[in-house]
């Protein structure tokens, strides 16, 4: 039996690179989806390099990369932000994988990988993504009831019942309130913000108008919006995007933002809520799944076959 070797061309017109996303992506979460990667995408309008790999003549998968030209490195399509990366190869191809880490050359970084082959599996391990099956609980607080253990259930509860005693307003969908969720994000996160990021803000007014379930809830109490949150339901996975809230009296504001969007994704049908990636102190702690992600990186002589020695010792 003649082993043929795979060959690899590649493309960079925006048309030919949507065509080939089409053609090999699994359409499975927001991160496959073209218009949101692109929405990312367009404001940097970075060099598009999507490495494709053929077989007899037969385009077997691809590799959708773009040049960060601040960084100095070929990443995902779409930028840091975006989750559940992978290679993607038809069924039976997967062999192939390494090939196309390979022919990515260097310098490379590719983060927040989802082993769904073997040798990806098997590279060094990057912050995990988090989330909670909904089906499992009625509402925010059965989950504090049902999942939560010991103290940690014990003071959540009475901090969220001291909130909703409180009894804030909710207002829904009031879009003005997406410049504030902007200033209040920066105030509570500081420099780690990705609102501080050039263009972020731009990006986020225009993602809003893809069409998706989207949910902006704001919370007033005595008639001042101190906490805003956005999140946005795609094949009943609502996930958890951003939000902002005010340090002052009322504690655990972010706490009863995670819980309120329990409620929220149920009431609209969601059967699972994608909190995203980074643990940021509590996601551990709440027990949510998580998924594991994987990290390659070459650059500055350390290639390929380096970098796998390494991950093989």
């Amino acid at each position: 039996m003649i082993m043929r070797e795979i060959e690899f061309r590649e493309a960079s017109d925006l048309e030919e690179c949507q065509r080939l996303w089409e053609k090999f992506s699994p359409h499975e979460t927001i991160y496959d989806e073209w218009d949101w990667r692109y929405t990312f995408y367009k404001y940097h309008n970075y060099r598009l390099r999507f490495i494709v790999g053929v077989l007899t003549d037969q385009e077997i998968g691809v590799l959708p990369l773009q040049y960060e030209s601040k960084e100095g490195f070929w990443e995902f399509f779409g930028g840091p932000s975006m989750e559940g990366n992978s290679v993607w190869v038809e069924s039976g191809y997967e062999k192939y994988v390494k090939d196309f880490y390979q022919a990515a050359g260097e310098p490379v970084w590719l983060d927040y990988l989802v082993g769904k082959d073997e040798l990806t599996r098997s590279l060094p391990t990057d912050d995990g993504g988090y989330s909670l099956n909904l089906s499992e609980f009625s509402n925010a607080e059965d989950f504090i009831e049902r999942h939560l253990q010991g103290r940690l259930r014990k003071h959540t509860r009475a901090a969220y019942k001291d909130i909703l005693a409180r009894k804030p307003q909710i207002i829904y969908n009031r879009w003005e309130d997406l410049e504030k969720l902007f200033y209040l994000n920066k105030q509570i996160f500081g420099v780690e913000s990705s609102f501080y990021d050039e263009h972020e803000e731009d990006v986020y007014r225009d993602i809003i108008k893809l069409p998706y379930k989207w949910l902006l809830f704001s919370l007033n109490f005595n008639g001042e919006t101190i906490a805003i949150s956005l999140g946005m339901m795609h094949k009943k996975c609502f996930y958890f995007l951003a939000v902002g809230y005010e340090r002052g009296e009322i504690k655990q504001l972010n706490q009863f933002l995670s819980l309120q969007n329990i409620d929220e994704a149920k009431k609209i049908g969601a059967e699972k809520i994608d909190f995203g990636y980074h643990d940021c102190g509590w996601k551990k702690r709440w027990g949510l799944e998580q998924t594991e992600y994987h990290q390659y990186a070459c650059w500055d002589g350390l290639t390929p076959d380096k970098f796998y020695s390494m991950v093989e010792k």
